[in-house]
């Protein structure tokens, strides 16, 4: 099937999407897991460690309340996500399962973070967050 007006360009646009993609996907899954093992988990509300979690043991539905509101954690198969908040734009619902070394899910209107961390001597630091 022939296009009227498909030109080289149009050729060279998709090639350079498709390398992208690839080169996204490569960084995903080599070079971001060898950061560094992932095996805790640190909850943060208000700047102040409230609970820290073992990555290795599941953890079902855990509810931690905030005087902002609630959010819920589920630890499973290595990876954490936030199932459930009373936000109003669930972000931090929406961020899905996460599983690597300085990965972060956070709920900007309740002061809370989780932070994935691994043994490091030194592990990366969160800068900070404005109120």
């Amino acid at each position: 099937m022939r296009f009227k007006g498909k030109v080289k360009g149009d050729l060279l646009l998709v090639v350079v999407l498709v390398l992208i993609g690839v080169g996204a996907l490569f960084y995903n899954q080599v070079i971001v897991p060898k950061k560094g093992q992932a095996t805790k988990v640190i909850i943060e509300i208000d700047g102040q460690i409230v609970q820290e979690l073992d990555l290795s043991q599941d953890v079902d539905g855990l509810r931690l309340e905030t005087k902002h509101g609630f959010n819920t954690v589920e630890i499973k198969d290595g990876k954490v996500r936030v199932v459930e908040a009373d936000c109003p734009d669930l972000l931090c619902v929406h961020t899905g399962w996460r599983e690597h070394v300085g990965q972060l899910i956070v709920c900007l209107p309740h002061y809370f973070v989780v932070k994935i961390v691994g043994d490091d001597v030194n592990p990366p630091v969160l800068d900070g967050f404005t109120y």
